[in-house]
């Protein structure tokens, strides 16, 4: 990785885990995820992904006292570029897996402490899920729980051969076995670019005969109002889509 990211550690590491945190310009949304990581007791350090947020929440002053690390990837890419430059840097202090999970405070982090548990029965990908039994999901947008249903898990499912429930949920634990797999190589530039890296992450693991599961997990829309998400318009959707098709016909997979 040849950019040169920001980065503020304001700690020693104090866990084999850590949980990475995706945000840009998320505000108090993120603020209070951090809140809800110390009320449910954390067990994993925490790393912040930042994409270059200027709205003042991730500001070293104000979370320092909060977070392992801010790491500050400007470069604009989308969210894999951020997560690449910051699953890097915690591969760098030591860490045994990393937990990814988006900054707009939509998903439950009373689940943290469930994905270390499964770290340390030996599961290489953690994948949470919104659909399993006692997982859970509120006030989704029909025409995107249609998508998700319909489109996407149908097309990942057939593509890897592994039976998810909720593949497209941002929420999930790597490794640093798959991490470091010399067939796996997620720090590649083709997979800095929007959301491919995640895509790829589920595509990709169950064919290396590493161990995948599924957790529950909740992940609640607000109630009205303005969906929380980067993807707008029918560009952007456009633009996931190929990427999906492009991680399901191997086009990301590393050259032999």
């Amino acid at each position: 990785m040849s950019h040169s990211p920001v980065i503020h550690t304001f700690r020693p590491r104090r866990t084999r885990y850590c949980v990475i945190i995706g945000v840009l310009n998320e505000g108090q949304r993120f603020t209070r995820q951090l809140q809800q990581l110390a009320e449910a007791s954390c067990e994993a350090d925490i790393i912040v992904a930042d994409g270059g947020s200027v709205d003042g929440a991730t500001a070293p002053d104000q979370i320092a006292n909060q977070v392992f690390a801010l790491v500050v990837d400007r470069r604009k890419l989308g969210l894999s570029a951020q997560y690449q430059t910051a699953i890097a840097y915690a591969l760098a202090q030591g860490y045994d897996g990393v937990i990814m999970v988006d900054g707009n405070g939509k998903d439950g982090m009373d689940a943290v402490n469930r994905f270390v548990a499964e770290f340390q029965q030996g599961a290489d990908l953690i994948q949470g899920s919104r659909f399993l039994p006692a997982g859970s999901y509120r006030h989704t947008p029909l025409l995107r729980l249609m998508c998700i249903r319909m489109i996407f898990l149908p097309m990942m499912n057939i593509a890897s051969r592994y039976p998810y429930t909720d593949a497209i949920n941002g929420f999930k634990g790597i490794s640093r076995r798959l991490l470091e797999h010399r067939r796996f190589q997620p720090f590649r530039q083709e997979l800095s670019h929007g959301y491919r890296l995640q895509y790829y992450i589920n595509y990709r693991a169950p064919g290396l005969g590493l161990h995948v599961v599924e957790i529950p997990v909740s992940r609640d829309y607000p109630v009205g109002g303005q969906v929380l998400t980067k993807i707008r318009g029918w560009h952007s959707h456009w633009k996931i889509f190929c990427a999906l098709c492009c991680t399901c016909l191997g086009i990301y997979n590393p050259r032999p």
